[in-house]
């Protein structure tokens, strides 16, 4: 469930003072491990920021449940939520000790400690909450404040646009779209607030644009082929204006391109989108032009005319 910046700063705040004992003992390793443990292999910088987000009902905007940096740091990337500059409040952020290269994030520094960014200061340092920290061997929950030149990269996670990561009053840009069908241009569809097409009635012709960013898109005809990319939205544009060419079709491909400003404030996204067969039920949502996990790479079934679409911007 996502939460806000503010929320999970809140509960890392409460928690400044509190302290290991006997050997990495304390209360944020005994909720990750599931009973008490104490050892020095028992670092417990990560489980605290896992213990923050699982408090605040939001696990899952840290993709995995896991005590290790670099792993924590590998979930980041691989959910295309890693940042190396621009740093914000709320930013999961991982340091390094030493100039050796990550193992798991391509391009950053070591993965050695991580911490919870509570301040972006304008002398080049970063105020943070971290836990696992100080002159104690066994640590402690410790505001500190740490120069740029150790931040190997960090983590923003989704957070919801009211008092997330971002102090800009930025929109999270939607999806617009509308299908020709039986010879007629239906009105326009805003993300998902419904569906575009009549149902029993093939789809011929799609236009989509958004808000903010570009997008390309495709249509295949059924009994036929592929027809090239568009990026435009002007059913008047039969060249780039709409994909189709008033024959049923069967499938779509849909990409979307986040530009950087939105990838500032919210992080990539990616279109999410699905079709129906006329007569028949949703088939399952696709995300881009990917393939892996039992996806396509296009949303519909070859053969069968689609008479749905839906689509919005997933998180990337």
């Amino acid at each position: 469930m996502a939460t806000s910046a503010d929320k999970i700063i809140s509960i890392a705040r409460a928690q400044i003072g509190t302290k290991a004992t006997d050997i990495k003992k304390c209360k944020y390793n005994t909720w990750y491990y599931g009973g008490v443990v104490s050892g020095s292999g028992f670092d417990w910088c990560v489980t605290f920021v896992q213990w923050v987000f699982h408090e605040a009902g939001a696990s899952d905007m840290l993709y995995l449940k896991t005590a290790n940096c670099g792993v924590q740091a590998r979930a980041f990337y691989d959910h295309k939520r890693i940042v190396t500059s621009g740093y914000k409040k709320g930013d999961v952020v991982i340091f390094h000790w030493s100039n050796n290269m990550s193992d798991y994030v391509p391009g950053a520094y070591s993965c050695d400690h991580i911490g919870i960014i509570e301040k972006v200061n304008n002398d080049g340092t970063i105020t943070t909450i971290e836990g696992n920290t100080g002159s104690s061997s066994n640590g402690e929950v410790m505001r500190r404040t740490r120069s740029l030149s150790v931040v190997s990269c960090a983590g923003r996670p989704a957070y919801t646009a009211t008092g997330g990561s971002s102090t800009t009053s930025a929109k999270r840009p939607n999806v617009l779209y509308r299908v020709r069908a039986g010879g007629k241009w239906y009105k326009e569809v805003d993300d998902l607030s419904s569906y575009a097409g009549v149902q029993g009635t093939p789809i011929t012709d799609v236009a989509i644009k958004v808000t903010e960013g570009k997008i390309r898109y495709r249509v295949h005809v059924k009994g036929a082929s592929w027809l090239p990319y568009v990026t435009g939205y002007d059913v008047s544009d039969h060249e780039n204006g709409y994909a189709g060419d008033k024959k049923p079709i069967d499938a779509i491909e849909v990409y979307y391109d986040t530009p950087q400003n939105v990838v500032s404030d919210f992080g990539y996204l990616k279109a999410k989108y699905r079709v129906a067969p006329a007569g028949g039920g949703y088939f399952s949502w696709q995300y881009d032009n990917e393939t892996t996990g039992g996806q396509d790479g296009y949303a519909g079934l070859f053969g069968r005319s689609i008479d749905r679409l839906q689509i919005t911007l997933a998180d990337a």
